[in-house]
């Protein structure tokens, strides 16, 4: 192991307990996690954000398929949906594990660039 991953596991484990668990173990599927924020106000909930997801993953493949009046219509409305889930998933305090990540493969960038 070189010193910037010694250094980054140094780091994760001092600031593991800065942020609020985000995974927390899942109840039945054995090493498996679950998103300890993540909610939905019903079925209605779970399934409008899906079609939002398929909605807007086809329009990132191909912006021409699948287009109607009534999809382009909700369109922000999907974008909408897709952020909320996306914030819900990410909550407030990960960004400071994020930090550390990245200035990990900065330092290993830096370390191949002076090689």
């Amino acid at each position: 192991m070189n010193s910037n991953e010694e250094k980054l596991l140094k780091d994760l484990r001092h600031h593991s307990n800065d942020h609020s668990p985000t995974l927390v173990p899942h109840p039945w599927f054995k090493e498996k996690f679950q998103p300890t924020f993540f909610y939905l106000d019903g079925h209605a909930d779970l399934l409008l954000t899906v079609r939002a997801l398929i909605y807007l993953s086809v329009r990132a493949i191909n912006p021409d398929l699948g287009s109607d009046d009534v999809m382009d219509r909700n369109e922000e409305e999907f974008i909408h949906q897709a952020m909320t889930i996306a914030n819900r998933l990410m909550p407030v305090g990960e960004e400071a594990l994020m930090d550390h990540l990245n200035l990990f493969y900065r330092e290993e960038k830096k370390a191949k660039v002076e090689e």
